[in-house]
């Protein structure tokens, strides 16, 4: 007859720090959220000549999204803006991550991305996507 497995120490305590981290990123994550609401209308974008911001729509898990229109086609936009997308390394990798998944999507039912603008200030002082 088999003997059941027996299980390591430190196993367990690997696992348990994984569920720690787990729970640790889930309350950061839902902290950031309670802040980008509480500061989604008092982000301003920056979008240049090319486009018209009309309002915010709202916001979601990393950013805040709002409709502008497009000055020379007259195309109707969303414009996503994650503020602080720097200072917490996972929210940096997602949001890479978001873009390069979203570029190859050519879907009527999948968001595209249409353009990526490119910062007004020196990339030292780039902050938000």
């Amino acid at each position: 007859m088999a003997e059941p497995p027996i299980e390591d120490e430190g196993d367990e305590a690997a696992q348990g720090q994984t569920k720690q981290e787990q729970a640790h990123q889930a309350a950061l994550a839902a902290k950031n959220l309670a802040i980008l609401k509480a500061r989604s209308f008092d982000v301003t974008f920056e979008v240049g000549d090319e486009y018209e911001v009309i309002e915010t729509i709202g916001t979601g898990a990393y950013g805040v999204v709002s409709s502008a229109r497009r000055k020379d086609s007259g195309q109707q936009v969303a414009i996503k803006k994650i503020p602080s997308a720097f200072d917490v390394v996972m929210n940096a990798k997602r949001t890479l991550r978001e873009l390069k998944i979203l570029k190859h999507f050519k879907h009527d039912n999948i968001i595209a991305i249409k353009d990526i603008l490119k910062p007004s200030v020196p990339y030292a002082e780039f902050r938000s996507v």
